[in-house]
């Protein structure tokens, strides 16, 4: 039976702080079973906090939480991630209602997660949102979890996997690496690294051609040809499936452990091996098995990841000798970082100009200049007041109080504040305040620069 407009808002009154809705496009019909919190999941198998209600004439609502892996309030502790959400969820209840622009930007910030391969351009995208209290007609892809935008941040990705897909099957084939560089020009460095790395067709092992079908089982997801990520998962990742069937068989001719087991049994596995190449081997094809992840093709690393396996599966070696280890938990760091601190000073009040003289005194190990402008300039709020005011102690006792600075915005910078530092969407605590980064932050700690400054100063 048909209801509401599907994955439209609903109105205001059926949230409450900290969550969203839409509808699903369905009317409740006598007997049927709503899905209760929890029975759902994402893209890559983690439970989320989401159930379907429906309002007095039956229409059925979808109903998730804005707060990332942060599910029933009685289970929040008094750490600071939760005393913010607490605190938040209280700026909220002060603005009253919001229009359906605001509600958006909320909601997409809750789906952006730091993983995915658009950061930090669908944090910039927000940003310009939270300025204007305009939410695009469609915002990016922010990543798996529970994403609301569907502009790509990744033009020709598809086609781009299409081609590795086609190189390797001619390798495979026997072809010579000239046709692909004739074919493909703009894929000459990658072409010409694959066929060095495998070497001559004729002396790769089954072992090896086994490897290789093991790596390109989803590829027809990551070239669009299948866009039906259950069956892919299923066929690939789950078990009787064909990917656990290759991974036996992977497992027999390498003389490897199981590969179809939990992170903590592979451990144990690894530490049986004596011999190195074993090692490695067993490491190359256990994170082969757990995808990219799985099949979730947004993640950041998700080329690099494949160039590797490739690589791997060449030479016997892990990792990739000629490649800069660790750039890219580098330039995440510095992202997260950077816009923390930024929105931290922001919801201060203090501007931008003495941030940046400050921070010119201080060797953080990374340059967070442009993250900085970045919130700032998208934010505002230091526009000149009505009453010009010549003492500047004026000026930073009514910083809020500046034209283009509100409730609203402050909020919504807020809850951005907030993905950055406290974000574990997946399970991988990507926020800089988070487990991860807890040695870093303590060096910049050590030298006077906190994230947290504004929150820690109210709830003190």
């Amino acid at each position: 039976m048909a209801g509401k407009k599907r994955d439209t808002l609903v109105p205001f009154e059926l949230v409450e702080p900290g969550y969203e809705a839409v509808w699903i496009g369905k009317k409740l019909k006598k007997g049927v079973k709503l899905r209760e919190v929890g029975e759902s999941t994402d893209g890559a198998g983690f439970v989320l906090q989401e159930g379907e209600f429906a309002d007095d004439k039956g229409n059925i609502y979808n109903k998730w939480s804005l707060w990332s892996h942060a599910f029933h309030e009685s289970e929040w502790d008094s750490s600071p991630k939760y005393l913010a959400i607490r605190y938040i969820n209280e700026m909220q209840e002060k603005l009253g209602p919001l229009s359906d622009d605001v509600r958006r930007i909320r909601a997409q910030i809750a789906s952006l997660v730091h993983c995915d391969s658009g950061f930090p351009v669908t944090v910039d995208e927000l940003l310009a949102s939270i300025g204007t209290g305009k939410a695009p007609r469609d915002f990016f892809y922010a990543g798996c979890w529970l994403p609301k935008g569907t502009r790509t941040t990744q033009p020709r990705q598809a086609e781009a996997m299409a081609v590795i897909e086609e190189a390797l099957l001619s390798y495979l084939d026997g072809q010579p690496a000239e046709e692909m560089l004739s074919k493909y020009p703009f894929a000459k460095g990658f072409v010409e690294r694959t066929y060095e790395w495998l070497g001559p067709r004729s002396e790769l092992s089954d072992f090896q051609e086994l490897m290789l079908k093991r790596l390109l089982l989803p590829f027809d997801f990551f070239s669009r040809r299948n866009t039906s990520r259950g069956e892919v998962t299923k066929r690939c990742f789950e078990d009787e499936g064909e990917g656990s069937r290759l991974d036996a068989g992977i497992a027999t001719l390498g003389g490897l452990p199981d590969l179809n087991v939990d992170w903590e049994i592979y451990q144990k596995n690894m530490e049986t091996l004596t011999d190195p190449a074993k090692k490695n081997l067993y490491r190359i094809a256990y994170t082969m098995r757990l995808g990219v992840p799985l099949e979730c093709d947004c993640h950041h690393a998700t080329f690099r990841k494949i160039e590797r396996w490739i690589y791997g599966i060449g030479t016997g070696e892990p990792v990739i000798s000629s490649r800069i280890h660790g750039t890219e938990r580098k330039r995440l760091r510095q992202l997260l970082f950077g816009y923390a601190l930024a929105l931290d000073k922001w919801l201060l009040g203090i501007p931008m100009q003495f941030l940046l003289l400050d921070l010119g005194h201080i060797d953080l190990g990374l340059d967070i200049k442009n993250e900085v402008l970045r919130v700032y300039a998208h934010l505002g709020g230091d526009r000149t007041p009505a009453k010009q005011k010549r003492n500047p102690a004026d000026w930073y006792a009514e910083a809020t109080s500046f034209q283009g600075r509100t409730p609203v915005k402050e909020w919504l910078a807020a809850c951005l504040w907030h993905n950055m530092c406290y974000n574990t969407t997946g399970g991988w605590e990507f926020g800089i305040l988070n487990g991860r980064h807890v040695d870093f932050y303590r060096e910049v700690r050590a030298k006077g620069v906190e994230v947290d400054s504004w929150i820690s100063r109210i709830l003190a």
